[in-house]
């Protein structure tokens, strides 16, 4: 078994589906005229299920892969950016707000040549629908959970319809749900669609396996952020990956152990990896992929190639990365600085963020790895 975080106190976990907005990290003090988070008016269920993608999402998913579009469209801020609006409006670090912001404030213009061949590459791809029709599924998300907040790029459901979508097409023998629920148990930033009282009403709605994959998602994602666990499997020998048995770590909403076999967790990191593809800069990879979250990817997409474990159809290749053409990024002093940051600055400063989200609501980073 794993022990708590020393000298953590757990927040308690049904408190938790109000909180990004008030009690995580860094949050800004909620306004006392300010409306309480549970009074925003919930999207219905149809809502919810409607797909709205992006041509880049829609080209990721066409393609099997994702792509560097410099040359391909036009980048520049967007005038409308309003950090708060998104998952990361709970920063209040003015240097913080700062990357953050420059990281996500973009918007692409796409050149009608591109567009319209991503475009019939999309439309000859069939996506099963089955998830987008799953209406007890939708409706526990509307009316249980609060999916109204927004994501880096887009509203959140856009997000998760993307994963889901591109799971279901790309990493066909395993659920699709998986990806489309990742984060219902909560978010980097420490925002909790749903509280731990609706475990069971969730778990009722899936089988075991999705609730297992699920339940483990957040803790994953920041197990690889803010600690040595890539690294460890990275060192490990080809003999010794074979031999790994499984995980076991703390779930994010409660602090709960969870526990991954050896082949739900390589399931598992495939899942992971198709969900970073969406975090990828948009363009001029030579130059914006020492972005966190492009690191994670390249070395968990190498990873599950020496292992043998790359069961997702998820192509990458160094070669893809385009430099940086005439109107491939803003023209904005932030977005140079932010653009260039070293790789080690980058890694230290997200990990240092999970680690404090963590810390903040008794979240456990312990893990073991079962060899």
């Amino acid at each position: 078994t794993l022990a708590p975080a020393a000298g953590a106190a757990l927040l308690p976990a049904t408190s938790r589906a109000t909180m990004c907005q008030s009690e995580a990290p860094d949050a800004a003090p909620v306004k006392p005229d300010a409306a309480p988070p549970a009074s925003k008016p919930k999207p219905q269920a149809e809502e919810l299920a409607a797909i709205r993608h992006s041509p880049q999402r829609k080209r990721a998913i066409a393609l099997g892969r994702p792509s560097d579009a410099a040359g391909e469209c036009d980048v520049v801020a967007d005038p409308r950016f309003d950090i708060d609006k998104t998952i990361f409006g709970t920063l209040t670090s003015p240097v913080k707000r700062w990357v953050q912001s420059a990281k996500l404030n973009h918007v692409e213009t796409w050149h009608a040549e591109p567009l319209a061949s991503i475009e019939s590459a999309f439309a000859a791809v069939s996506v099963p629908r089955s998830v987008s029709d799953d209406a007890p599924l939708f409706r526990f998300m509307a009316e249980e959970c609060d999916f109204s907040l927004e994501h880096a790029d887009g509203s959140f459901m856009d997000h998760l319809h993307f994963c889901a979508d591109y799971s279901a097409l790309h990493f066909s023998d395993h659920s699709p749900r998986v990806l489309l629920l990742h984060s219902i148990l909560g978010v980097g930033t420490n925002c909790f669609p749903m509280g731990a009282e609706k475990l069971p009403a969730l778990r009722s709605l899936l089988d075991e396996e999705e609730f297992a994959q699920i339940s483990a998602f957040p803790s994953v994602l920041r197990l690889m952020v803010g600690t040595d666990f890539l690294s460890r499997l990275e060192a490990a020998s080809e003999e010794e990956l074979g031999a790994l048995r499984g995980l076991s770590c703390r779930r994010v909403l409660d602090n709960a152990e969870v526990h991954l076999s050896s082949e739900q967790l390589w399931a598992h990191l495939n899942y992971q990896l198709i969900h970073l593809i969406d975090f990828l800069p948009a363009t001029a990879w030579q130059v914006t992929f020492s972005d966190y979250f492009a690191v994670f990817f390249v070395r968990l997409h190498a990873l599950l190639q020496r292992a043998g474990k790359l069961l997702a159809g998820v192509a990458y290749q160094p070669e893809w990365a385009k430099p940086l053409l005439p109107n491939s990024r803003p023209s904005s002093w932030a977005h140079w600085v932010v653009d260039r940051l070293p790789v080690r600055i980058n890694l230290s400063l997200a990990g240092k963020a999970i680690r404090g989200y963590s810390a903040e609501i008794g979240h456990s980073l312990d893990y073991a790895l079962l060899w």
